[in-house]
């Protein structure tokens, strides 16, 4: 035990003078790092592309690190280094949604990475400016990332299926005046078009329908696994069955005792099958209350009137109950909006390299009430100063 605790000892102190030997180094001159950009020829294929869309989108990111490299202090880094990045962004193998372009005809995605990589000195003089540090992320033409961003937007009735509705975000104040679309993603845009659009009760409903049709599956497919146990169990035939494929085993085998052991054991299975009738009717009853709920949920649907099938819809969480009764007309206290992608945001006689909108997000965590104590001049640093300080004005003019 002594010697293991000396050992422990020993990797203790090593770990600590090791970390000793590294620190920040606030007054050395920092750099920008070349600028890199990736457009995956599987990515430009999903997204219809051409070389010069994709030649074109990139120049446009570049004109936006430019914005960001006139920033005071971050032009010339001092205790950090700059590397920003561009990528051409991801289609997705679904089919487009309602209303949404199709992937190769739509407003190009892309992503653009800022990072402030702090300055250290190791004990042997060396130095780095590489390592890890909090990012910035830039998000150009993607109007679903805002929505979808934080986990609790999501329905969770709707989990089980794709679907581009979600809950609407609570209102925030706006960040260095930058606005905000919920807590953790900025949204820059020129035109007055709201990124989200309401969600109809008619298409609610039809939504609903499906994800108890999906309940409703997923429980009768346990009552037919449950039954096909107890009839495995129980039935004389099938017992029959596997006594005589204990036989042949048997002859097989030099022990005497294995026929006796698997009927005994079959037999036991028999006797205790009963144990799994309580189970197979509370499932069974479970799958008639679904195919209520999907019954009421188809009758509210046929008795909307026209005026009702056009009104918004919200979600109220919390309570028990059918969860048809958490779908509501809008507005109602405690319900919030149900919305999806405003895809008519963009307009579809520029450019699909044309940068439209952007958003920023990951900078929650660099928030005062979130960032660790003694920051360097990197990280979340060097990404408050350039949310505080960067021209809202170029930023606006770089949109189209």
């Amino acid at each position: 035990m002594r010697r293991t605790l000396l050992v422990l000892s020993l990797l203790i102190a090593g770990v600590s003078t090791l970390a000793a030997q590294v620190r920040n180094i606030p007054d050395a001159p920092g750099r920008w790092k070349p600028w890199t950009f990736t457009a995956y020829p599987t990515t430009r294929t999903q997204l219809g592309a051409r070389p010069a869309d994709v030649k074109d989108l990139e120049a446009h990111l570049l004109r936006l690190s430019a914005i960001i490299k006139n920033i005071d202090g971050i032009t010339n880094p001092i205790g950090f280094s700059v590397e920003v990045s561009g990528t051409l962004g991801m289609a997705s193998e679904r089919e487009p949604f309602p209303g949404e372009p199709g992937f190769k005809v739509g407003p190009l995605p892309a992503m653009f990475n800022f990072g402030a990589f702090p300055i250290l000195e190791f004990g042997n003089g060396k130095r780095d400016d590489g390592g890890e540090t909090a990012l910035l992320l830039f998000s150009v033409n993607q109007v679903s990332l805002p929505l979808f961003f934080a986990y609790e937007s999501r329905v969770p009735e709707f989990e089980k299926f794709d679907t581009d509705v979600v809950r609407q975000a609570p209102p925030e104040p706006d960040l260095f005046g930058l606005p905000r679309y919920g807590k953790e993603v900025i949204v820059i845009k020129k035109t007055d078009t709201p990124i989200a659009v309401a969600v109809t009760m008619a298409e609610t409903l039809e939504l609903v329908a499906r994800s108890i049709d999906l309940r409703l599956a997923d429980e009768r497919d346990v009552v037919t696994r449950l039954q096909a146990g107890y009839d495995d169990r129980t039935d004389p035939a099938k017992r029959a069955k596997r006594m005589a494929e204990h036989k042949q085993i048997a002859a097989t085998l030099k022990d005497p005792t294995y026929l006796e052991t698997m009927t005994k054991v079959d037999a036991e299975l028999a006797r205790t099958a009963v144990e799994l009738l309580p189970e197979i009717n509370r499932v069974k009853a479970g799958v008639t209350a679904i195919e209520q709920e999907l019954a009421a949920a188809k009758a509210k649907a046929a008795g909307l009137s026209a005026a009702d099938k056009a009104a918004p819809a919200c979600y109220a969480s919390g309570g028990s109950g059918p969860s048809l009764a958490r779908f509501r007309r809008a507005p109602e206290s405690g319900c919030v909006p149900l919305v999806r992608p405003n895809w008519a945001l963009f307009n579809p006689a520029l450019p699909r390299s044309a940068p439209q909108l952007l958003t920023i997000s990951h900078f929650e965590r660099c928030l005062p009430a979130n960032r660790p104590a003694a920051p360097n001049p990197g990280g979340c640093t060097a990404n408050m100063r350039l949310l505080e300080s960067i021209d809202k004005a170029a930023l606006l003019a770089w949109l189209q």
